[in-house]
């Protein structure tokens, strides 16, 4: 998962295939969530306009270089199982972003988490 922020034009883009995929139909979920599908239709990526009035700066800000991991990922990584780390994200000790339902971190993010509960280094897999 790839996560994209255009300031210019204050869209949060969730890339859940590569972004050159072909997509065949959007569709709006809710107002200023968009879902693009994959001409296969699997899911491809998430819109999210008005982005910065839905997500504090630092969120965005981070969003344009790293790349996002879901928590079934990130449990693996840690080693910790996916309901703790989604309850430290729910608390604000994990930085995470709920997308479309699903909770996302970073690696870099799910490090310094780490880092401040014990040191122990995540897998790079």
């Amino acid at each position: 998962m790839k996560m994209e922020y255009e300031p210019e034009v204050d869209i949060l883009t969730v890339y859940i295939q590569s972004p050159e995929t072909l997509l065949g139909h959007s569709a709006e979920v809710k107002s200023g969530v968009i879902l693009n599908y994959a001409e296969d239709g699997s899911l491809s990526s998430v819109e999210v306009l008005d982005a910065a009035r839905r997500y504090p700066a630092g969120q965005l800000a981070a969003c344009s270089v790293d790349e996002l991991i879901d928590l079934k990922t990130a449990s693996r990584l840690a080693g910790i199982a996916p309901v703790t780390l989604r309850t430290q994200a729910q608390k604000g000790r994990l930085w995470a972003m709920r997308l479309s339902g699903q909770w996302a971190t970073t690696r870099e993010r799910l490090q310094q988490y780490i880092d401040s509960r014990s040191g122990t280094r995540v897998t790079q897999k």
